[in-house]
């Protein structure tokens, strides 16, 4: 009885912390799907436009990300307008298990 017990809550804690980790990468993959479809689609805005979508993006899935974090760069292609490179960087404190907290560090850079 004792070892079943203590298999069931061995269990329910790994897919806690499976449940909270899993979350944060999926909003993460969401966001980084957010600024690839901004820089596609950038090329003729403004630098701070394109920072106030990422920042929304960063909003709509829960990602603590600063404005700072946000590197916009242009770069000239030969018959194309300009292409936009998004870089983002920020990190996420999760409570993995009860008194254990795991930083994750995100880092994206757009193609």
């Amino acid at each position: 009885m004792i070892k079943r017990l203590i298999g069931i809550v061995i269990f329910l804690l790994i897919m806690n912390a499976v449940v909270r980790v899993g979350l944060v990468f999926f909003h993460d993959q969401q966001f980084n799907d957010m600024v690839r479809e901004t820089a596609l689609f950038g090329a003729g805005k403004p630098d701070e436009a394109l920072r106030i979508a990422v920042m929304k993006a960063a909003g709509d899935n829960q990602v603590p990300l600063e404005p700072d974090f946000i590197e916009i760069t242009r770069r000239s292609v030969v018959g194309v307008n300009d292409k936009v490179i998004i870089k983002t960087a920020y990190a996420v404190n999760i409570q993995v298990a009860p008194g254990y907290k795991r930083r994750f560090d995100f880092a994206y850079t757009t193609p």
